[in-house]
Formats: structure tokens, sequence, C-alpha cells
């Protein structure tokens, strides 16, 4: 992983054209407790443009889709160039339409607040979509690219001002990346500290700090990294990077140590730790990381495990290969490589109780013979009582007003 695979996109530049189209999803079936079919693009092209959905958000009143389509290289016959499409609709609407992005570079990056979506491309553009108006606003990030074609990895806000990581390669040779995080300032922007950091599993090269995601969190902004979380406070620029997640024996020769998803649960900062596959809460008090997992001790004379010994196993109760982490405030559910989402139970309450480190899979109702038809969730949201799922084969819903019956029957370990 010489080349840091995240910026691999640069060195293939393309112009998106995706014209402006409606597609009609079909009504979703009635069923109370089981998962429902909201919309799948281009399904008969699934197996050859890779146009299974990765990502779902909303603003207000309105939901987004991304997906994973692809287009021929310019240049390069035989070659496809990933080149994700846009797709919108209002909650429970029946009518899709496919955005056309004003920009010569791809989406990379997604965010959504109350009042709009906002798109940052493989070209550095940052742009604003107003759903209610339809209108576009590009929002300029950098008053000079230096030359460097930088792309757009994350996009947050904090304290109610944007919050902008950028980063490119120096040149095409060496492969030196640089890194541009900016802070809104009103008209103007504040450039961040881009501390190091480690990206590849066994090497211990570093590149300058980048984030995918970040959140706020009492009156401190935190981002999730290729190498742990960094914390920024208020009128700083400076970044701290919090104690990384203790290592399991699958992780201690590696090197990196990247975060998979962030977010607030219950005033609790909630991360997925990529390469352990757990989930983890942040003890402020002690400055630890507190395990929300379950791990299981797999010899049958667990009296005679050592700290260093190679002989257990870790069960990760909740999903494996997780994609994404989502809170609508009362549950925390984690996405990824099963056919179903899973509910944690360790501050679950009534009707099932807390159960530490537990949690549930949420099934539901058998539909037509099947559940959904998947075996991996990329992304997940929760939209006006509704839990919606992310896969390959489409976007699908459960209402979480039966959630108490419909894990009513599942285990809490795995």
């Amino acid at each position: 992983m010489k080349n840091f695979l995240c910026l691999a996109f640069i060195s293939i530049i393309c112009v998106a054209c995706t014209k402006e189209s409606g597609m009609i999803s079909e009504p979703a079936e009635t069923v109370q407790d089981g998962w429902v079919s909201v919309f799948t693009p281009d399904e008969e092209s699934l197996n050859t443009r890779g146009s299974g959905l990765q990502k779902v958000l909303h603003s207000g009143s309105w939901i987004m889709v991304e997906d994973a389509w692809s287009i021929p290289a310019e240049g390069k016959p035989g070659y496809l160039v990933h080149a994700p499409r846009l797709f919108i609709s209002t909650v429970n609407g029946n009518h899709w339409d496919t955005l056309s992005v004003p920009s010569k570079g791809f989406v990379h990056t997604l965010y959504s607040d109350s009042t709009a979506f906002y798109i940052g491309t493989t070209t550095g553009d940052v742009l604003k979509y107003l759903p209610d108006s339809k209108e576009w606003i590009k929002i300029n990030v950098l008053d000079s690219s230096d030359g460097i074609e930088y792309g757009v990895y994350g996009i947050a806000k904090f304290e109610n001002n944007l919050i902008v990581c950028l980063a490119g390669f120096k040149d095409t040779v060496t492969k030196e990346v640089k890194s541009v995080l900016r802070l809104q300032n009103g008209d103007s922007w504040i450039d961040l500290e881009t501390p190091p950091i480690h990206y590849d599993t066994y090497d211990a090269d570093i590149i300058p700090l980048q984030f995918h995601k970040g959140v706020e969190w009492n009156g401190k902004f935190y981002a999730a990294t290729l190498d742990g979380v960094f914390e920024l406070e208020s009128g700083s620029r400076k970044w701290r990077q919090l104690p990384f997640p203790p290592k399991v024996l699958y992780t201690k020769v590696y090197i990196a140590n990247p975060v998979q998803d962030i977010l607030i649960h219950k005033n609790k900062l909630v991360i997925a730790d990529e390469w352990s596959g757990l989930v983890y809460e942040w003890n402020h008090s002690n400055n630890n990381w507190i395990s929300m997992d379950s791990l299981f001790l797999s010899p049958h004379d667990k009296d005679s495990f050592a700290k260093d010994s190679l002989d257990y196993t870790i069960h990760v109760n909740s999903i494996l290969y997780k994609h994404a982490l989502v809170s609508d405030g009362v549950h925390l559910f984690s996405f990824g490589k099963r056919s179903y989402p899973k509910v944690y139970m360790g501050d679950y309450g009534e009707p099932h109780g807390n159960i530490p480190k537990g949690w549930r899979k949420i099934v539901g109702e058998i539909i037509n013979g099947k559940h959904i038809p998947t075996s991996l969730i990329y992304g997940g949201d929760v939209i006006d009582g509704m839990l919606y799922a992310a896969s390959y084969e489409g976007l699908y819903k459960i209402p979480l007003k039966n959630l108490d019956r419909i894990i009513a029957n599942e285990k809490d370990f795995f």
C-alpha cells in the first residue's frame, strides 16, 4: 500500500456527464414488521456497472442516495472509472431524480444538515445543493490550488461553520501528499494544522492529517481519520490525537488505526474501529475507549488464558466488517457484512432491559420468502421513524415504532 489508496482516484480524471432524469420506484410493500423496498436504480446493470447503493442521507423532507456507478476511462480501453451518481426524492415519495452535479470531477464525499446537501468532488469542488429550490451553490474553499489536483475527503460542521478536508499529490513521481484543512469563518477560511498520521497496515510511512467524517460534541470537534480520532477545541488551529482503542490479538501488528465511522449517541462519542471490527465509546473521565462489543475467550479452560497467548478468539457481537453506525437518539444501529443491521442492547431500556455489550438482529418479517436480498449493507439513516438501509441491491426501510416486537425473539449475543 505504498501508494495511498484513498488518493488513487486523482490519477484519472474524467468529465462526469449526468443528465437530469426521473425514475419511478415501485410502491413499497405494506408489511408491518418487515423490510420493504424503496428504490433500486438500473437493476439490470448491477453486475456490469456496479450501480448498487452505497450511502443514504437526508436533509429536511428530502432523501438522497449515492450509488457505485462506473464509466469507461478516457484513453484506457477496458478500464472503468468510479463515477457515483446521486438520486434524490422527497421522503416517502415514489419519484426519484438523478442529480446532474455541476463539476468536472466525480462525487467523493457527502454531508447534509437540516437545510442542504453538501457534495465534495474528486477535483476539489465543494457544492451546496438546496433541494427545495433545486439550486446549486459553489463554495470557494481554496484561493489557489498551487497546481495540485485536490480531491475533497471530508465535509462537516463545527459551531455552524463548514470544516473541509482536501488532499492531493504534490507531484505524480514521488506521490507526496499535501492536505488542506480549512474552517469557515464568515466569508473567509482559517487554515488548521495537518499533523502527520500513519495510513498503512504494515508500513510506517506518514501523510498529513485527513478526515473523512467529523462530529461536534461538548463544544469540540472530533474527526475520524485513517489513524484514530483527533480533537479540535473552539478557537484553536491545533489538533489533539486521542488515545487509540486497545489493540486486540489480530490488530497488534498493524501500524495505522483507521476509524470507520464516528457519531454522537445519547451524548456519548462512539466510533467503529475498522480493523478490530469493534464499537467503542469514549470515556472522557479516564481518557480511554470502552468496548461496546462482546469479547469472548474461546478455549475451554479460560483460566489458562494469558495476555499474549495466541489461543483465543474474539467474537464480534455487532456487525462484522462494519460500514456505518447510525443513531436516532434512542437506539444505536450498526451496518455491515450481513443482510440485516443490529441494534445495541446495552442502553436499550424497556421492554428488553439493558444488556451490556448485547446486540440484536433487525431481521423483521419475511417478505416473499426472503429477507433483504443482500449480504452487505453499506449505509443507513433514520428518517421520520423509519430505519433505512442502503445495499448493493437497493434501498430498504423498516418501521422503528415496531422495533420492540421485531427484535423480541432475537438473541443478545453472537
